[in-house]
């Protein structure tokens, strides 16, 4: 099977005359890599929907457990379809059957969906995860994540230039100017993603005790997470190697990723009043209306606090001037 996947992207590529001459892109070329690397192995003939049954089953675990998101297993079924039927063409004739019968996407309702895509901390766990920390790289990424709202792509392509201290009990700064995707540093997600976002004080005491744990080298503007030899740290990687056991010491139910931090993020910031332009510009999104269509009811609980304020000062007034609690209309 791992002929298959190799000539795939080549073949869809010669295909299209608009865009024959592009490298495919690197969600395709890191799903064929994947798809080589689980059934690389296999004589295309003897692929079975049983064992393509037992792939799945250990994907519905990783899922469960925060260490993949349910769109990356989705994706990678879909390009596992797309790689399959090119196999069963005859003038390939690698594969007369269809594996893939009988296995299914993963599937959620929409409210499973709503509450894995948008799962935040509540003020306890934010405490249990700050106390399993171990490292002063734990606590360095978790803080980023958590307190600034970066992307784990942004977090792994920072370079310790990128971070601008403030001076005493003043706010820093880190300037978001790339991100790491599929094992290419790159610009970040979207042009609102080029961003300066606000970094409290202890954020950058957490980045101050890894960088003397852990401190770089002294020459050039090295990565701030980065292996040995300078790489940066692959974000799937960390995520199993280190946030999967952080996140069990920390008791945090399977459906919190490092990427919910970035949502906590975002609640923190609504919940104590912020404006939504603020957020917006911290989180990088396209605009305000984008940041009040994904954080909706968080603005929401919002709103009823602040009605709940509002008929305080209300019922103030009116004692003030009449001497007596009115009542409520």
């Amino acid at each position: 099977m791992e002929e298959v996947s190799q000539p795939w992207p080549t073949s869809r590529r010669a295909s299209s005359s608009a865009r024959s001459s592009r490298a495919p892109r690197p969600a395709t070329a890191a799903g064929s890599a994947g798809f080589t690397k689980d059934f690389g192995h296999y004589r295309s003939d003897r692929l079975s929907a049983q064992a393509l049954a037992r792939w799945r089953a250990r994907e519905v675990e990783r899922v469960a457990g925060g260490e993949i998101k349910l769109k990356s297993f989705n994706n990678g079924y879909a390009l596992l379809h797309v790689i399959l039927a090119w196999a069963r063409k005859p003038a390939h004739g690698y594969m007369k059957h269809n594996p893939l019968d009988g296995v299914d996407r993963i599937k959620v309702s929409a409210e499973e969906r709503r509450l894995s895509e948008r799962d935040f901390l509540q003020t306890d766990d934010i405490a249990a995860l700050l106390a399993a920390v171990e490292t002063a790289e734990e606590g360095a990424v978790v803080h980023l994540a958590l307190f600034c709202g970066l992307r784990r792509g942004e977090i792994f392509a920072l370079r310790w230039g990128d971070l601008e201290p403030g001076e005493g009990e003043d706010a820093g700064r880190v300037h978001v100017r790339r991100a790491l995707s599929a094992g290419k540093v790159t610009g970040p997600k979207t042009g609102n993603s080029l961003r300066v976002v606000d970094a409290a004080p202890d954020v950058l005491a957490a980045l101050d005790r890894h960088r003397e744990a852990n401190p770089p080298p002294a020459e050039g503007d090295p990565y701030v997470f980065c292996s040995a030899a300078g790489t940066p740290y692959d974000p799937d990687n960390w995520v199993k190697r280190v946030w999967t056991p952080l996140r069990k010491r920390a008791e945090l139910r399977p459906t919190i990723g490092l990427h919910s931090l970035r949502h906590t993020f975002a609640s923190l910031l609504i919940d104590q009043g912020e404006n939504p332009k603020y957020v917006s510009r911290q989180l990088g999104h396209a605009s305000p209306a984008f940041t009040l269509s994904v954080y909706a009811h968080c603005f929401h609980e919002t709103s009823e606090r602040a009605m709940g304020r509002l008929q305080g000062v209300i019922r103030a007034a009116k004692r003030r001037r009449f001497g007596v609690v009115a009542p409520s209309t």
